[in-house]
């Protein structure tokens, strides 16, 4: 009881900010709903024995009494006539304050008749690709939780909300049976990754959306409203006395949504960063968030096949690519050495694994951590480590290095030496210098050749001589 006290002051703000929103009706109807219209989880049945009822609402006390024989109809009357009467009261009196205490303790009692009479709000639900578990008496260690279909905060110690083990949808008890937007994990798995990836914000313009939101279809103008809670860059909603309610662009998708479904999240765009390597956030939906949020990390990205060109104007990402493909040279002569496998290498590293699984894709931490220089310095480390590891303390791995066969030195060399070149054909490694001065010309494949021309030749007098 002694937080719904503390709680007092708050909702008579909501309750005031409530009967100024009906005043004002004739206005767009597009603030995040009130507080009261969400239903809270436990109530206190000892807390009308412990506060005193003022005198003038003796008889009303038998009208708003909490008896454990009232039912989910009952509860509902009583919550309006409870509402109406806090309305009606005067500001700042123990009358409001005692009508305020009532009304939660009222809805609460509602809200827990509901759950126990729904099994299934205790059970994961999947709606449109969602797997949302729920979240009841669950505190959130990362700030507050907002309702992603309604935009309104969710009362974590109050309220029963669930949440998509998948891509991170939060939603109200009360909101699940309104979700309007696919998961982002479906939407990434049916696209394969990023959908818009050669198109920067590709706006089709609010009229081929009918002036309706993309995602709720609700309808958005260019409208003044005054006294409304509308969203904000960094918060899902703030107070204003006069503000534009627009529409807002999403730069990912090119698509106008309203401000429930577009909260200013900033992100990176992968377009931009691929087109013209731009990694300045922009304001993007709710569901773009998740869907970039979600693949943040995932390697999806062909970037030489996306733009070629990049390599050439970003110095280093060339050189990121090629300590990549030197690498995966490297790890050729790790996993057939035992001592490396003791000691984790290549996998434990402290490197991510793409990084040494292949050399062409990337994920957009990846570039970001580029441009910080935190991606260079993990990929130093492990190269040093591993190349140690092949020419300095395994004897194993160093004796699989090679000589070169032009000049018949007897310097062991490997694959990724700057002195160094591999024959793409027979994956000989012989001197640069060397490789030069043979016009690009290897003795291998040249006595590979002639081996296999011999044979051939070999075969065709057998088969005359059986004629």
């Amino acid at each position: 009881m002694a937080g719904l006290t503390a709680n007092t002051s708050v909702s008579s703000s909501e309750l005031n900010h409530e009967k100024r929103t009906r005043s004002n009706s004739s206005g767009t109807a597009s603030t995040p709903s009130s507080s009261f219209d969400y239903a809270p989880g436990d109530a206190d049945d000892s807390s009308g024995s412990r506060v005193a009822v003022p005198y003038s609402l003796k008889s009303v006390e038998a009208l708003l009494s909490l008896s454990k024989t009232a039912t989910l109809d009952d509860l509902t009357e009583m919550v309006e006539k409870c509402k109406q009467m806090v309305l009606e009261s005067d500001q700042c009196t123990e009358e409001r304050k005692w009508l305020v205490r009532r009304l939660i303790e009222l809805r609460l009692r509602a809200q827990e008749l509901r759950e126990t009479s729904d099994v299934s709000s205790l059970e994961t639900q999947v709606i449109l690709g969602h797997h949302l578990v729920p979240q009841k008496y669950q505190i959130s260690s990362s700030g507050p939780v907002y309702c992603d279909h309604c935009s309104a905060a969710i009362w974590l110690m109050l309220q029963s909300w669930y949440m998509c083990n998948d891509c991170g949808y939060c939603c109200h008890w009360k909101c699940i049976t309104d979700i309007r937007r696919v998961c982002a994990n479906v939407v990434a798995s049916e696209a394969g990754g990023y959908i818009f990836t050669k198109e920067i914000c590709p706006e089709k313009g609010l009229s081929a959306q009918l002036y309706r939101c993309a995602e709720c279809h609700t309808k958005i103008t260019f409208t003044i409203t005054k006294g409304l809670s509308l969203p904000c860059f960094g918060s899902p909603f703030r107070q204003t006395e006069s503000a534009w309610v627009e529409p807002r662009l999403c730069d990912y998708t090119g698509l106008y949504f309203c401000q429930r479904c577009h909260w200013n999240t900033p992100a990176v765009i992968p377009a931009r960063v691929i087109r013209n390597w731009d990694l300045d956030p922009r304001k993007v939906s709710r569901s773009a968030s998740q869907l970039l949020g979600l693949l943040n990390e995932r390697p999806v990205l062909p970037l030489e096949e996306l733009n070629p060109k990049l390599f050439t104007l970003v110095p280093d990402l060339s050189l990121l690519k090629r300590l990549r493909e030197e690498l995966q040279m490297m790890k050729k002569y790790l996993v057939f050495c035992p001592d490396a496998d003791f000691q984790g290498l290549p996998w434990r590293a402290g490197l991510r694994n793409h990084m040494i699984e292949n050399s062409g894709n990337y994920s957009m931490k990846d570039l970001i951590d580029l441009q910080n220089g935190v991606l260079m310095e993990e990929i130093r480390v492990a190269y040093d480590a591993m190349r140690n590891h092949i020419t300095e303390s395994c004897e194993l791995c160093y004796a699989r290095g090679h000589l070169c066969e032009i000049c018949g030195n007897d310097e062991v060399i490997f694959p990724w030496d700057a002195s160094a070149v591999c024959c793409h054909q027979c994956n000989a490694v012989h001197h640069r210098v060397c490789w030069s001065k043979r016009n690009h010309c290897c003795p291998k494949c040249a006595r590979i050749k002639k081996r296999l021309t011999k044979e051939i030749e070999n075969c065709q007098s057998d088969q005359e001589d059986s004629t």
